[in-house]
């Protein structure tokens, strides 16, 4: 590339901060999130293609590729452990496929019973331990509002939704699991839109999608979010990648990609055509390392979340976290002057004045007819809605919560069955019947698309 003029050399620090004033100040009008969503998209492309005259590397709708060879280069000395991390891949089998991967895995009986006998408890840990918490710590980026009533206040219990059968997720894997999430919920909202258009009910307005985007600053945190993808798209090709070096599959390139002016993870070219030529042993390796990455990354800082939790508990702040009925987020310390923190039920007249203190100052609320108040809360002594006075440890929180929830979600959902999914790699390659995978591959992409089908009603 040829020397810049220090008139180019300004052009690219006030790119960027025109981006970012671009998309806060779409973020602060009253559009809807799905323009909000449209407009920043638009901005960065804007800014993507202003990089690529600024700097000169090539833009693909949005997409800049910064390729390097340091990263092949560190790649390469991680892959030097080359039986820990084929156990690792191949527990990451046995995760996805439960104990059918007893099956897929190719070691002797002995290293087989090994490897699953570790999967299993991992699954353990994964399936009761940190599963019932990602959509609590993901609620309120989310926007999700679960409750049940108390004392003319609701509060929020059912954070776990339907139960999923223990018994298919062991046989099955996370594979199995998810298809049949994705499949069931499918039915149940085809359902609600037959219900709804032949019958004339209202079911479908009050069903919820079974799939949303998760975007940076328009449902999670922008700078958390970020960071949190950024992280998880490093571990994901990074596993992908040392498992490639380590069956002997040569690696094109790597480098780091963005989005416009916003860096989106890391990348990793593996020689797709040698990867296909060689045993089906080193390719299941390698397309299932990705996931399995993102699924210890999750059980680690899960366990490192709790830590903190537990550490930082002084420092917490102690009340009620307002989620609808009044001012989102609003604190509130005190009903009537009694303290609050977790559940209480208070009884109520209609008509009844009452005086809440809050972080914004006290506010008076009058109950309605039934004697209740219609504020949406949770306590903040549940974990998932902590709390602090002290930004860093906010901050740290808000990105610790985001990167255990989003590396479970990821490496769940690329499990599935659907094209470009490691799933549907990993279900063809190892099912001798190809008309079977492509069975279930169809069934799943109209169930995904029927999980869809809320956000038109």
């Amino acid at each position: 590339m040829e020397n810049k003029s220090p008139l180019e050399h300004l052009l690219l620090p006030l790119l960027v901060v025109a981006t970012f004033a671009a998309i806060f100040f779409v973020l602060e009008t009253d559009l809807s999130a799905p323009l909000k969503f449209f407009a920043s998209m638009i901005v960065l492309l804007a800014s993507a293609k202003g990089l690529s005259i600024i700097t000169g590397v090539q833009s693909e709708w949005g997409i800049i590729l910064v390729r390097t060879r340091k990263g092949i280069e560190m790649i390469k000395k991680v892959a030097k452990h080359e039986e820990l991390w084929k156990f690792f891949a191949d527990v990451g089998t046995c995760l996805a496929f439960g104990i059918m991967g007893y099956f897929v895995v190719q070691r002797s009986p002995q290293g087989r019973l090994k490897v699953l006998a570790t999967a299993m408890i991992l699954l353990t840990f994964l399936l009761f331990f940190v599963s019932p918490m990602v959509l609590p710590f993901l609620s309120i980026s989310l926007g999700l509002s679960l409750g049940t009533e108390s004392g003319g206040v609701t509060t929020s219990t059912d954070l776990l939704g339907p139960v999923i059968l223990t018994s298919a997720v062991y046989l099955g894997g996370l594979s199995t699991m998810v298809t049949l999430s994705i499949i069931s919920y499918g039915f149940t909202v085809l359902s609600a839109v037959v219900d709804s258009m032949l019958f004339g009910a209202d079911t479908i307005s009050q069903t919820s999608p079974g799939v949303t985007l998760i975007l940076p600053g328009i449902n999670i945190p922008l700078i958390e979010g970020i960071l949190a993808l950024v992280l998880i798209l490093v571990v994901h090709e990074g596993a992908h990648a040392t498992l490639s070096v380590i069956g002997r599959v040569p690696l094109l390139s790597s480098g780091l990609a963005f989005f416009g002016i916003v860096p989106v993870g890391a990348f990793v070219e593996p020689d797709e055509k040698r990867l296909v030529t060689k045993p089906r042993e080193i390719q299941t390796r390698v397309i299932v390392a990705g996931s399995t990455a993102n699924l210890f990354t999750a059980a680690i800082v899960f366990i490192l979340l709790f830590g903190f939790l537990f550490i930082t508990e002084p420092l917490k702040e102690t009340g009620w976290l307002v989620l609808g009925g009044m001012e989102e987020e609003t604190v509130i310390y005190s009903v009537n002057g009694v303290e609050v923190n977790g559940v209480h039920d208070f009884n109520f007249t209609a008509g009844e004045e009452v005086l809440l203190e809050t972080d914004r100052g006290e506010i008076s609320m009058v109950t309605n007819e039934e004697g209740m108040l219609g504020i949406n809360y949770v306590p903040l002594s549940w974990a998932p809605y902590t709390h602090y006075n002290f930004f860093p440890l906010d901050f740290l929180f808000r990105l610790l919560a985001l990167i255990f929830c989003l590396n479970f979600i990821i490496g769940i959902v690329n499990l599935l069955p659907l094209p470009l999914f490691d799933g549907y790699r990993l279900v063809e390659l190892n099912i001798e019947n190809k008309m079977i995978p492509k069975a279930i591959m169809w069934i799943c992409i109209a169930a995904f698309l029927m999980n869809f089908l809320p956000w038109f009603f």
